[in-house]
């Protein structure tokens, strides 16, 4: 009995010296094996939620079992609320480490602010040069001369269709303008909606003014009309909004397009109410998701926008998403050296798998894809052009009033040549600002 309570007064001495050791911040600092002092956190805001959330979560688990010192918190946002939330972070002077952004106009305006800490020493010392091909890495990754995005998915803007009503109704994918023009009235006069589109938000329509816009006008001209250097009244935007205006008085789209959001106009087609959505390979994940269930190729499949005129190339539209490195965050000189980790090949193919995009990295093997994404990766690599989608092409304050148009132009499309001049004087009055 009295060996018992000797071992029981043992056995609690020995709990309160463990507990006081590693537990008692106060007076001990814990040990390494728990808790090293060298950890540092490092948050990561995102735009990879709801609809979109497909990927990332896995990227970011990845990263961190490759960086034991330190570890990504990610904070999912909403796609909308970001967008303000993320200026109001870095206006106050308290942004997260990290953050994803859309390539383009939208960080050259944060470089030109001052907000963003370059990422030239991680390019160069890796090099990322060889993991990125020279036209993503320049137009993706290069602001001011220097490196300021790392570029974590590629999204092709191509037609998804619903291969089921295809093969019902003796269909095939169009090659032309004509072609798709008459697959719409064919699809309108047996009572099926041609083309679903869900522009509640605006931005999912962008794709069908650049795409009409580039395949008839060409890049050269779409950059000037980006830049300022042509006018929303000019022949060739008109003859764009003219196409897209013939296309809604017949029917081709959904009578409630500006109600419903991109998702909602996906599963249209996944439903069979609709023939096909003009959308990013983002579009992937929604086909597949169980609410949908379409396997790929069998269930759905894709084609790029037709050929309206052969002598102007063939431009890619797509946005690229990245992270980069707030300069008044708390860690980023940290931060910068964990960045390096998301270019590596699996956290760039995990989320590839997830997210439906194509991996910037060109070490991604292609073996790695579907053959769907295959197919859509060699499309893409086909065109001899890549342009940003127009809300990442264009100044924030014009591209607002653009998609703003465009809404005017589904709900209105009589007022095709009003709502251009209305634009054209609006974006006269920005540009005359600044």
């Amino acid at each position: 009995m009295k060996n018992c309570v000797y071992a029981a007064v043992f056995f609690f001495l020995l709990g309160t010296v463990v507990f006081w050791f590693f537990y008692k911040p106060e007076t001990q600092p814990k040990t390494a094996l728990f808790s090293p002092e060298h950890i540092k956190p490092i948050s990561l805001f995102h735009y990879f939620s709801g609809s979109l959330s497909g990927g990332l979560g896995e990227m970011i688990d990845t990263v961190n079992k490759r960086i034991p010192q330190q570890k990504v918190f990610a904070q999912p946002l909403d796609h909308e609320a970001f967008k303000s939330m993320i200026l109001s972070t870095l206006a106050k002077g308290t942004p997260p480490e990290l953050f994803t952004y859309w390539a383009g106009v939208k960080t050259q305006e944060l470089v030109d602010q001052g907000k963003l800490e370059p990422i030239d020493d991680i390019w160069q010392a890796i090099p990322l040069t060889g993991r990125f091909a020279t036209p993503v890495a320049e137009a993706a990754s290069t602001y001011n001369g220097r490196k300021y995005l790392l570029p974590i998915t590629q999204h092709f803007v191509v037609f998804f269709y619903n291969k089921r009503l295809f093969n019902r109704e003796n269909l095939t994918s169009p090659a032309s303008w004509e072609e798709l023009t008459d697959l719409s009235e064919k699809l309108t006069a047996r009572g099926l909606t041609a083309f679903a589109l869900g522009a509640k938000e605006r931005w999912p329509a962008q794709f069908w003014f650049d795409y009409l816009l580039l395949r008839t006008a060409g890049p050269e001209y779409r950059q000037a009309l980006m830049d300022g250097k042509a006018a929303y009244t000019d022949r060739e935007v008109a003859l764009a909004y003219s196409m897209w205006a013939s296309l809604i008085k017949n029917g081709s789209f959904n009578a409630d397009a500006n109600s419903l959001d991109w998702a909602e106009a996906t599963q249209l087609v996944c439903s069979g109410k609709a023939a096909m959505t003009l959308m990013g390979t983002w579009a992937i994940q929604a086909f597949t998701a169980a609410e949908c269930g379409l396997a790929e190729e069998s269930g759905f499949d894709f084609f790029v926008f037709p050929t309206i005129n052969p002598d102007v190339p063939a431009t890619a539209v797509g946005p690229v998403d990245g992270i980069v490195l707030a300069k008044d965050s708390t860690n980023h000189e940290v931060a910068k050296t964990v960045l390096s980790y998301f270019s590596e090949v699996e956290p760039q193919q995990r989320l590839s798998e997830g997210s439906g995009a194509l991996a910037p990295s060109s070490e991604v093997a292609k073996q790695n894809y579907s053959a769907l994404r295959q197919r859509i990766l060699a499309a893409s690599e086909a065109s001899s052009h890549w342009a940003f989608n127009y809300d990442l092409a264009t100044k924030a304050e014009i591209a607002d009033k653009g998609m703003d148009s465009f809404n005017e132009l589904i709900a209105f499309p009589d007022q095709s040549e009003e709502i251009l001049e209305h634009l054209q004087a609006a974006v006269a009055n920005i540009r005359s600002r600044h």
